[in-house]
């Protein structure tokens, strides 16, 4: 039996609470897109072996990390079956995607689906190692649509990113999910923007955090009054005008300043084209955006950019999607 799993990827707009103080750490908002999609199968095995995940770009060490969860879980819940990764396809790793989540989330699934077993969304977010930043991921695999979480309660501990934490003791806690509205939009992977590393990704937190109380108050407000009220009222004006809100707040700025002028750029040029709004996905280094009169935009992207730089996508309200053969 082959077990085929299609994962929309995930478009990070922010993390939220990143001060020194209060009542929850991290939070978020985001949603899914249908295209780029990873696309990963698996088949029975003795052993558990992801070493096709080299070729996305996986490091051996985070392979042999899955690998080691797995392993794991196989034997904790009495496993009979391991599973091999038989093919793959996944959106530029590091890309802003979300193609960790994905993958981690991918793999579990399947390998109690090999093994006869259909387990809760509750139990793979819990043992699949990821949402120690944002739970945007762990939502949208399941059932796609805009998410906004809280995040976990405060503590102390250094604020890094999810790449740095293998065990994650309290999920992010999801506070809405909204269907979204099916407001034209594309993607554009900036040629020049390498996506930047693990080790680039934690010495950029630990240099910009934490915030002050104040950036972690503007960029609550335009998050929750302005892109997630706008999403549930259907208020497309306000969505753009949130999304380009949250592109200037301190953390945002941040991260859209580490690729130099490269993105700015990018993102100036869309808007110079008759973008509404332009938003870099989680560190990026990729930019979504919405135009009323998308053709146009599009084609002009396309021109500047590339066709191979530029795609079109749609909001995806479903997750996953699972088949066998």
């Amino acid at each position: 039996m082959i077990v085929r799993v299609s994962v929309p990827s995930r478009v990070h707009l922010t993390l939220i609470d990143l001060g020194p103080t209060g009542y929850r750490r991290n939070g978020g908002v985001g949603f899914s897109i249908t295209t780029p999609r990873s696309t990963l199968s698996f088949v029975h095995n003795t052993a558990v072996d992801l070493r096709a995940l080299e070729l996305c770009g996986y490091l051996p060490a985070e392979i042999a990390s899955l690998t080691k969860r797995l392993e794991c879980l196989m034997s904790q819940q009495q496993l009979t079956q391991g599973l091999r990764l038989k093919d793959v396809q996944l959106p530029a790793r590091h890309g802003g995607f979300g193609t960790g989540t994905a993958a981690a989330l991918a793999s579990l699934e399947s390998l109690f689906l090999l093994n006869g077993l259909s387990v809760s969304p509750e139990f793979l977010r819990a043992n699949c190692g990821r949402g120690g930043a944002s739970g945007i991921g762990l939502s949208s695999y399941f059932k796609g649509g805009f998410v906004f979480d809280a995040g976990r309660r405060f503590d102390s501990a250094p604020i890094v990113g999810s790449d740095a934490i293998n065990q994650v003791d309290e999920l992010p806690l999801e506070m809405a999910r909204l269907d979204m509205l099916d407001w034209p939009m594309g993607v554009l992977v900036p040629p020049c923007a390498s996506a930047t590393s693990p080790e680039q990704e934690q010495a950029f937190f630990s240099h910009q955090l934490p915030l002050s109380a104040a950036d972690v108050f503007e960029t609550t407000y335009h998050a929750i009054f302005g892109t997630l009220a706008a999403v549930q009222s259907r208020d497309y004006d306000a969505f753009c005008a949130s999304i380009n809100a949250l592109q200037r707040c301190a953390w945002k700025r941040a991260e859209i300043d580490l690729y130099g002028e490269t993105v700015r750029a990018c993102a100036a040029y869309l808007a110079s084209v008759g973008c509404d709004a332009v938003a870099m996905s989680s560190i990026g280094p990729a930019l979504i955006f919405w135009a009323s009169d998308f053709d146009a935009a599009f084609a002009a992207a396309v021109r500047q950019y590339g066709p191979s730089a530029v795609l079109r996508t749609r909001p995806d309200n479903t997750g996953r999607i699972i088949s066998y053969d």
